[in-house]
């Protein structure tokens, strides 16, 4: 115990520190009352304390009450719930802050987590997203969704019409902004991890999730894509999609349909027609495996088995200067008929 000096008008009291455990007769002791007592006390001095012998707990007068200071457990207690997470201590340098994650319209008060799998809260929109925390990232925009198949999902695409080619090349891509309703958001270069996929039609409850045979660790889609054009090139060569990255893709980032009332069955993160033509699809949902189709020059018939969506398509067999991973496609595949519609492509 410290040494502790009390100077009043009258007196001054000198409390040494202790050298051994006090007497009964040396401890401070406050006025025991019982309830009724305490509340018949005539204008209690602010700050009186009092020990209540009905319930022996020590209550403290403010201005007007008295207020019990112990602890029970009843006391305020700061939970998060969903959409909301809590910081700071509770101390007056420290305030507790209760922070709701709610969608925002910019960054300007910093991440609100790192990816929208990290969000809790089951409400739609654009949130501030920094996938590195404190690392060399920016934090940014991205639109998710919250609700459909469990949420957390990274909106990548949105299209709309049979032609969405977006004056887009995979080398050379403008990103469009988050706000937009229709083209290629900064999710398809920036989300580096990821291993399932999910295709939706806006306006519908229609869609289709898929989960990849192999996670994509540390690369992008911008970046498998970038990879699929560096392999052979043959003109009106079948064993041109025998590259061993285009494989690795048409393999390892597919998935069979796992959740969803779309008839898209199959995912091909970059897939090869072996039948006609080595035409090629980035990003292609299917109604077959690909494996038997004989497409002809109606590969875009309604009911063909096939590529029913797809972001961009072309001739695999084009040398490299037309080649759809560098400066070229053909078209923006799009959808076949009976599929039209507006469709938004989803990662996480």
């Amino acid at each position: 115990m410290k040494h502790i000096t009390i100077v009043s008008m009258l007196t001054v009291i000198t409390m040494l520190p202790l050298t051994s455990a006090p007497l009964s007769d040396e401890l401070v002791v406050i006025h025991n009352v019982a309830t009724t007592e305490m509340n018949a006390i005539v204008s209690p001095v602010k700050g009186s304390l009092i020990f209540n012998t009905d319930d022996n707990e020590v209550y403290e007068r403010n201005a007007t009450t008295w207020n019990r200071i112990s602890s029970d457990g009843s006391e305020t207690k700061m939970v998060s719930g969903n959409g909301s997470f809590i910081t700071g201590s509770g101390t007056a340098l420290d305030p507790y802050i209760v922070n709701l994650l709610i969608p925002v319209n910019d960054c300007s008060a910093g991440a609100q987590a790192s990816s929208c799998t990290d969000i809790t809260t089951t409400i739609d929109g654009t949130y501030c997203i920094d996938h590195d925390g404190t690392g060399a990232s920016t934090p940014y925009l991205i639109y998710c969704d919250m609700n459909t198949n469990g949420g957390g999902w990274h909106r990548v695409v949105r299209t709309t019409e049979n032609s969405h080619q977006f004056g887009q090349r995979n080398d050379s891509v403008t990103y469009a902004a988050v706000t937009d309703n229709i083209g290629i958001y900064a999710t398809y270069q920036k989300v580096k991890n990821f291993s399932k996929v999910m295709i939706k039609k806006v306006g519908t409850a229609d869609y289709a999730s898929y989960d990849l045979v192999s996670t994509v660790s540390g690369e992008s889609i911008h970046d498998l894509m970038t990879f699929v054009k560096t392999q052979p090139m043959h003109i009106q060569d079948d064993t041109a999609f025998d590259g061993t990255r285009v494989k690795g893709l048409t393999s390892e980032y597919s998935g069979t349909k796992v959740a969803g009332t779309l008839n898209f069955n199959y995912f091909f993160m970059a897939g090869i027609s072996e039948s006609y033509d080595n035409d090629q699809a980035y990003m292609s949902f299917s109604d077959s495996t690909g494996s038997n189709n004989t497409w002809g020059d109606t590969w875009r018939g309604t009911n063909q088995a096939g590529t029913l969506w797809s972001l961009l398509n072309g001739d695999y067999y084009a040398n490299n200067n037309y080649h759809i991973g560098n400066n070229y496609s053909q078209a923006g595949a799009g959808y076949k008929g009976a599929n039209n519609g507006t469709y938004e492509i989803y990662i996480k």
